[in-house]
């Protein structure tokens, strides 16, 4: 499998492409990343995705936004607040809220600090009331909904005092809210074919994410409650889950370059590649 460079040149396949989670995360960074994935976009005439790329988006955005809203609160200021994530927190523990803090903190300016908070609180706020409908607002109906994922469906909590909150998914097997064993089973198939290429890769080509790929859809296979279970199993599927309900998408929308790469591979689609190095453009792998 190899990559080129998208230009202006290269034709594309078909007029829809899939979005999975990273590219509706990075739609909240800078032009940087914006700009290419518009440039991607304007090719194709439908936008898809998946239901479960809003829990997935929840996880990621929503919870730092959360955060990030209950600092400014505590500290009344923004500037303390990018103070307290940059030199108190460490790093090593809390990557996100480091790398979140640029995107939905720094960018908001005003002439003082009082000014900068209110727009920041003003601009998380709104994030939050948007909640996991974020992840529609690009995308053509009907959004691909094949686990009928709960947390996808209940998104951010408003509380009785007026907060609002993301709520962490704790979905168990004995308390079932989703079909997402149903949805295995009508694609096992499927996720066999996804199991067998990791399984007959190069070890150096084997992250420890498609490893458990292959570990969970084996256990899956023989008892396909264990993915209710959140933490052990449905958490640890997320990307094969999201590739599954693209499927009928001739292209593929992803920053996860190994992972994707091999699940695109398997369903025969484009993989259009976000490098997070802006001189690497956008990258191109075409089905086999």
């Amino acid at each position: 499998m190899s990559f080129v460079s998208l230009t202006e040149q290269v034709e594309t396949s078909g007029t829809e492409i899939f979005l999975d989670t990273s590219i509706h995360c990075s739609r909240l960074k800078g032009p940087l990343f914006k700009d290419r994935i518009d440039s991607v976009l304007k090719r194709f005439r439908w936008i898809g995705t998946s239901s479960y790329a809003k829990t997935e988006f929840g996880n990621v955005v929503l919870a730092q936004a959360e955060y990030f809203l209950r600092k400014l609160t505590e500290l009344g200021s923004v500037h303390a607040v990018l103070d307290f994530i940059g030199n108190v927190l460490p790093h090593r523990l809390h990557p996100k809220k480091v790398t979140w803090s640029f995107n939905l903190l720094r960018n908001h300016y005003g002439n003082d600090d009082a000014e900068c908070t209110e727009r920041a609180t003003c601009s998380l706020t709104l994030l939050m009331k948007v909640g996991v409908r974020f992840v529609e607002k690009l995308c053509d109906e009907p959004i691909a909904d094949g686990t009928c994922c709960y947390w996808a469906r209940k998104g951010v909590h408003k509380r009785q005092d007026g907060k609002l909150v993301w709520k962490y998914p704790i979905c168990k097997r004995d308390n079932k809210r989703c079909r997402l064993d149903d949805f295995f089973v009508e694609n096992q198939e499927l996720f066999a074919r996804i199991k067998d290429a990791i399984d007959n890769l190069p070890n150096e080509r084997k992250t420890d994410q498609l490893e458990d790929f292959s570990r969970i859809i084996g256990l899956a296979t023989k008892e396909p409650q264990v993915l209710l279970d959140y933490e052990s199993g449905c958490k640890r599927l997320a990307d094969a889950i999201i590739a599954v309900d693209s499927v009928g998408y001739k292209n593929m929308f992803s920053q996860n370059e190994r992972e994707s790469a091999i699940l695109c591979a398997i369903l025969g689609q484009d993989f259009f590649y976000l490098p997070p190095n802006l001189e690497r453009g956008v990258l191109l792998q075409k089905a086999q």
